[in-house]
């Protein structure tokens, strides 16, 4: 009974190493004393990988991905961020324990890597069953704040007042299950 309990489990974990790039996304929110905007991207690479109960994520997203309904905004990232010496931004945790349960919260640390710093975070993931209809899907999603002076990004200015230090950074991913 264990040795099908861990094939069916392996066999989940599996199935949980593919996301639907249609629904899921990175997105990054900005803040000026005159306007806010969002920037996201649904060009993710995503990979999970188990080892019984043990996973690790990777995921990442080119910075040209990155739309925010704004052209010369989006240049202005671009430029800031260095995106042509640092091309993508990236988030690898460490292992942590996957009983396969939704519903449920983990506690995780990974390294983001970002504007060619890398730097511990802790990131709190969020699982939950969605039923839509007569569809049930997985979630996985999870929100934090990064300092853009601690990953040595220059600030750019609007009318000589520079942008919010701090950027939200939300992630969703809708798992595919095979």
């Amino acid at each position: 009974m264990k040795k099908i309990l861990s094939i069916l489990f392996l066999l989940f974990s599996l199935a949980l190493s593919q996301i639907d790039l249609q629904e899921s996304y990175i997105s990054y929110k900005g803040t000026h004393p005159l306007h806010s905007w969002e920037g996201i991207s649904r060009d993710l690479n995503f990979n999970m990988q188990c080892t019984g109960d043990h996973c690790v994520l990777d995921v990442s997203a080119p910075l040209e991905s990155f739309d925010s309904g704004n052209d010369g905004r989006d240049s202005n990232m671009l430029y800031y961020t260095e995106s042509l010496q640092y091309p993508e931004v990236r988030f690898k945790s460490e292992s942590f324990k996957f009983t396969g349960n939704f519903d449920t919260s983990i506690d995780v640390m990974g390294e983001l890597i970002f504007h060619g710093i890398t730097r511990k975070i802790p990131v709190k993931i969020v699982l939950y069953k969605n039923l839509d209809g007569s569809t049930i899907t997985d979630w996985g999603k999870c929100s934090f704040n990064i300092s853009l002076d601690s990953f040595k990004v220059s600030r750019p200015s609007l009318l000589m007042v520079k942008i919010s230090d701090e950027i939200a950074v939300n992630v969703k991913l809708k798992l595919l299950n095979k």
